[in-house]
């Protein structure tokens, strides 16, 4: 997928704005700005790049084809192979210990594992660096006046309470959305919400000597055990995310 063309028209005055500064929000800032928007995003929590902050609990990802087809759409790619892994195969372990392959593609093909903060990282900083994009952290939305398309928004630092206007407001804001809470209280909106029968457990496989990887490096590792299995992804450190799934 070729990068999307700058856009070449001249910018509308007042930027669009993007509640949520996750993978999506910044990532859908990047394509706005290239259409020639300016971009305003809030986010409710502290900015993850701060001094002092510790990294979310986070599966790893698997970036395959559809994802990088996104981060091509505003030439991105170069930038997060720079923090990921290409994953070249699965390997299954069985319970006594022995090893099978399954290659993901053809020679040479790979999915790449990048954490999760460390891709959002990365995307908020190439964000802030393209022009008339701005991102605001500790911002809480309290309320949303749809009809009259206003955000009453909460700096969580000093309490302030302040309204912003807006023309065009997107919605991403994460598994408990208050942008989607208020459309829900309009007329014919209807959402459902389900809940898996399992949780996970993250885990830690530690780096070994000098930062060596105790797996193989560039493989998705795999404990199938019937009704739960584990996972394990690599990291640059020489460390492996491992992800218990169990009923």
């Amino acid at each position: 997928m070729e990068p999307m063309p700058d856009a070449t028209s001249t910018p509308t005055a007042e930027p669009l704005v993007v509640m949520g500064a996750g993978l999506v929000g910044t990532l859908l800032a990047l394509y706005l700005t290239r259409r020639g928007h300016p971009v305003h995003l809030y986010e409710r929590l502290p900015d993850p790049r701060k001094a002092g902050l510790r990294e979310a609990r986070s599966i790893n990802l698997a970036l395959s084809d559809r994802g990088w087809r996104g981060l091509a759409g505003v030439g991105v790619t170069d930038d997060i192979q720079k923090v990921g892994i290409p994953m070249y195969r699965r390997v299954m372990h069985d319970a006594h210990g022995q090893l099978t392959y399954q290659p993901y593609g053809q020679e040479g093909q790979a999915i790449f594992s990048v954490s999760r903060d460390s891709l959002n990282r990365t995307l908020l900083d190439l964000a802030e660096s393209k022009p008339g994009v701005e991102i605001t952290f500790g911002q809480k939305l309290t309320q949303l006046d749809l009809p009259a398309r206003r955000l009453h928004l909460r700096d969580v630092a000093s309490g302030r309470e302040y309204d912003v206007p807006y023309q065009r407001l997107f919605g991403v804001d994460g598994a408990w959305s208050a942008v989607r809470g208020a459309m829900q209280r309009l007329d014919r909106a209807d959402y459902s919400q389900q809940y898996l029968e399992y949780g996970y457990k993250e885990l830690t496989i530690a780096a070994g000597p000098n930062g060596t990887w105790q797996l193989e490096k560039n493989a998705l590792h795999i404990w199938p055990r019937g009704n739960y299995l584990m996972i394990a992804l690599p990291n640059l450190d020489g460390s492996f995310n491992a992800t218990l799934f169990f009923p």
